[in-house]
C-alpha cells in the first residue's frame, strides 16, 4: 500500500508542476500577444493551429488571469501609460483570421 501511496504523490505531483509551468508560458504569451507583441503572436502562430490553441486557453484559463493580474493590472497601478485590456475574442480574430 505504501508503494501506491509514493508513486500516486509524486505522479500527483507532476502533473500539478506540468500545469503550472505551461500554464505560465501560455499566460504569458498570451498576455504579450494581446498587448501586441509580435514575437508573441509569431510564437502562438508557429506552436498551435486554431483548435490547439482554442484548448489551451480553455485548460489554462486560471493561469491566464493570474499572469494577466501579475503582468498588466499590478503593473497599471504602478503607472498611468499602460491600459489593460483582457480580450481574447480579439486576440483569436488577430492570430487566425488571415489563414
Amino acid at each position: 500500500m505504501t508503494t501506491f501511496v509514493f508513486w500516486f504523490f509524486h505522479i500527483a505531483y507532476a502533473f500539478i508542476l506540468t500545469y503550472l509551468v505551461l500554464g505560465f508560458i501560455v499566460a504569458f504569451e498570451v498576455s504579450a500577444a494581446m498587448n501586441g507583441g509580435k514575437f508573441a503572436l509569431r510564437w502562438i502562430r508557429k506552436h498551435f493551429t486554431y483548435d490547439e490553441f482554442y484548448w489551451s486557453v480553455i485548460i489554462f484559463y486560471p493561469m491566464l488571469k493570474l499572469g494577466y493580474l501579475f503582468l498588466e493590472i499590478i503593473p497599471s497601478l504602478f503607472t498611468r501609460d499602460i491600459h489593460c485590456q483582457f480580450d481574447l475574442d480579439s486576440l483569436f480574430e488577430e492570430l487566425f483570421h488571415h489563414q
